[in-house]
């Protein structure tokens, strides 16, 4: 298919486009609706991630998929039936509650963009209650604990010594940790520059353990990306790796549980939430207050010999 140019169309040519594209069931040129419409007036605008378009093209695919099958002039309407259908079928199929929002979130982005299109004045969506989450924040908030970094560390070889320190000590994410470049890095001032989640850019202070691993790369090795992975793939299956020669579990942490754990272990040894939450770029510290939760086990454990009663000085 022919990559629109949406900015070419007059209103009459758009509309005539895209209700033909509803038609044929033209799937192509719907998801280059949406994300067209997205980076104009999504909350990311021109900003927004790869990421985050690749996350909403699919979404709008799998929408678009379920919506053609029961008839493609329901999406013209404000058909709350089919949202709601389509919603519980994917709680059906056992999606996380998370991924669910997210296809939520893909599908209300596609009715903007047929508003926008002038196919319909339709919003059905916005009568679609969310997924709620069962488990509380803090218990999917998996983290690799001391140990598990410890070991992890005593097989790494020294770029992936790096890999993991970025992640645990400067808590980077997985796009950060791929897109980081040599030129970001001032070992001077023991400081990178990082333009992270929506697009913004904030200075990270290197740990003395941090520091010391990126001194130890050659000087002529200090040019392009820090790490030589491009692909979060790769990362991952690096990742995995590693935890398969520490007998450390990987399946409910992967390369987020280092960004996890950097915040718990900091937290830990500060006890400062703001501190934290500065270093891991949180807009606000309620996010932060996240990590400073423990678990029902760990509740339970405290309590079990807990009687009440006061303590008696000398």
């Amino acid at each position: 298919m022919t990559e629109v140019d949406w900015d070419d169309l007059s209103k009459k040519e758009r509309r005539k486009l895209v209700e033909k594209a509803l038609k044929r069931h033209d799937v192509d040129t719907l998801v280059s609706l949406t994300a067209h419409n997205l980076m104009l007036y999504g909350r990311g605008g021109s900003d927004t991630s790869p990421h985050t378009l690749r996350g909403y093209r699919t979404g709008v695919r799998y929408f678009l998929a379920y919506a053609f099958a029961r008839g493609w002039e329901r999406l013209t309407e404000h058909d709350t039936d089919l949202t709601v259908g389509y919603l519980r079928d994917l709680r059906r199929q056992g999606l996380a509650p998370g991924t669910v929002n997210a296809r939520r979130s893909a599908a209300k982005a596609l009715y903007r963009a047929l508003r926008w299109a002038g196919v319909t004045t339709a919003d059905p969506v916005a009568d679609t209650p969310r997924a709620q989450e069962v488990t509380e924040r803090w218990e999917k908030r998996e983290a690799y604990t001391r140990e598990d970094l410890a070991a992890l560390l005593a097989v790494a070889d020294p770029w992936e010594e790096l890999f993991l320190l970025l992640g645990a000590h400067a808590g980077l994410r997985i796009s950060e940790l791929i897109g980081l470049t040599w030129d970001r890095v001032d070992l001077a001032s023991r400081t990178m520059t990082v333009t992270g989640k929506g697009r913004k850019t904030a200075s990270i202070h290197l740990s003395a353990a941090l520091h010391q691993a990126l001194l130890r790369v050659p000087e002529e090795a200090r040019h392009g990306h820090v790490l030589p992975w491009r692909n979060p793939k790769t990362l991952r299956l690096v990742l995995r790796s590693l935890c398969l020669q520490a007998g450390v579990d990987y399946s409910r942490r992967q390369v987020h549980g280092l960004r996890h754990a950097c915040a718990t272990l900091l937290l830990e040894d500060t006890r400062d939430l703001y501190l934290v939450a500065r270093h891991l770029r949180h807009s606000s510290t309620s996010t932060t207050e996240v990590y400073s939760k423990v678990s029902s086990q760990r509740i339970a454990s405290a309590l079990e010999g807990w009687t009440g009663e006061a303590r008696v000085t000398n």
